[in-house]
């Protein structure tokens, strides 16, 4: 299964973009193009398509601080991103909605744009002395001319983990979720903790169960706005599941109750390859019944 965000087709350039007659190159490139976003969501042309533009011309209009920001090559074609500074354009639905059905490598250059458009609208002033950042290398860094310290795109890492135990699931739901959706946990890594760490906690903390062992499966960046899901199976000690106070509910589902479960009402919320949630599971129900690891 290859998965939403994974597998980017796009050459980051580290090497080149520090250099600005090489960035003024890529902005005068004939085959640049720019991703427009309204609001945290893609911006739409008058055909309800995506807002992809020439460089140049998307260069021209009305854009948030920084302006175009470079995301990266492909096939030696530089991509730019920018958000409009009003809605010149009609703004497509929700980003997560939008991105579950956009082309693998579509997903991968628009989820990579959204992620650093979030975080650049955040920092347009620094955060050590409060004066205005100017930007560099293509806007992928930016510095503060009055106290010289650099900021840098962030990734939040987080773990996401399907605890079992024997020929049984946990998972849970969250206020607000769609009627009958359950799925796995996640939550962020705290400073000083590992990832085998995190999972035992957040699995400690949101249904009261002790993590005997976890195994990696996969990552996954994820775009909202700016994460690294890192998937792990964690076999639990069988007891009792107590959801904490963020969960709706969490309980014990059997293979067999997770395969209804996801193959009828879960099947209208998202397809397959869009979350490593979905991947753990899968992994999971792909393994005998009577397994313990």
């Amino acid at each position: 299964m290859q998965l939403s965000f994974c597998d980017s087709p796009l050459d980051h350039a580290g090497l080149q973009r520090s250099d600005p007659a090489w960035m003024a190159r890529q902005r005068a490139h004939p085959q640049g193009r720019a991703v427009l976003f309204a609001g945290g969501s893609l911006a739409l042309a008058d055909d309800g398509s995506p807002m992809v533009l020439p460089a140049g011309i998307a260069s021209g209009l009305a854009l948030k601080w920084p302006g175009l920001i470079f995301i990266g090559l492909q096939d030696g074609a530089p991509w730019f991103a920018g958000a409009l500074e009003q809605d010149v354009a009609g703004r497509g639905p929700d980003f997560r909605m939008t991105a579950m059905h956009l082309p693998p490598e579509l997903a991968c250059i628009f989820g990579r744009a959204r992620s650093i458009l979030m975080w650049s609208g955040r920092r347009r002033f620094c955060s050590n002395c409060g004066a205005k950042n100017e930007p560099i290398d293509g806007a992928l860094r930016l510095a503060c001319p009055s106290c010289g310290m650099e900021h840098y795109p962030r990734t939040d890492p987080s773990i996401i983990l399907l605890p079992y135990s024997g020929a049984r699931c946990v998972m849970g739901r969250q206020p607000g979720w769609p009627p009958g959706m359950y799925a796995t946990l996640a939550g962020f890594v705290e400073p000083g903790e590992t990832l085998e760490a995190a999972c035992a906690r957040e699995t400690a903390e949101e249904v009261h169960l002790k993590v005997l062992r976890t195994e990696y499966v996969a990552n996954q960046p994820w775009p909202f706005p700016s994460s690294l899901m890192i998937g792990f199976l964690a076999e639990v000690e069988d007891g009792e599941v107590r959801p904490d106070d963020d969960l709706e509910d969490a309980r014990w589902f059997t293979r067999d109750e997770v395969r209804d479960l996801y193959d009828g009402v879960m099947a209208q919320w998202a397809p397959k390859h869009f979350s490593i949630s979905r991947l753990l599971i899968e992994r999971w129900l792909g393994r005998d019944a009577g397994a313990t690891s």
